[in-house]
């Protein structure tokens, strides 16, 4: 095996447990420098994971299911992201 990269960085990482009316979500969020500007969410309860920016928040097909969020959610959530997630713009991937 070969390492090909390798990159360390301070990340500011925030934990959120979050209720609904009959739902409790616990997110993991890591801000970075890679992957594009987006942050790093993941669902403590199933695993899963996703990149998402505010530019993304709109496309719930791609991160509620992920997530673990119920239908009935998705709209409080929009508006959690909106709060937390900061506009990074779009990031070249290879410079």
């Amino acid at each position: 095996m070969e390492i090909v990269s390798e990159k360390r960085e301070q990340q500011p990482i925030h934990y959120y447990c979050l209720l609904t009316d009959y739902y409790r979500y616990d997110l993991m969020v890591a801000y970075s420098n890679h992957f594009f500007g987006k942050a790093v969410v993941t669902s403590l309860q199933n695993g899963q994971m996703v990149l998402l920016c505010s530019e993304d928040i709109e496309a719930e097909q791609y991160w509620a299911q992920k997530l673990g969020i119920e239908k009935q959610d998705v709209g409080e959530f929009r508006n959690f992201f909106h709060l937390i997630l900061q506009s990074q713009g779009y990031v070249e991937q290879y410079c």
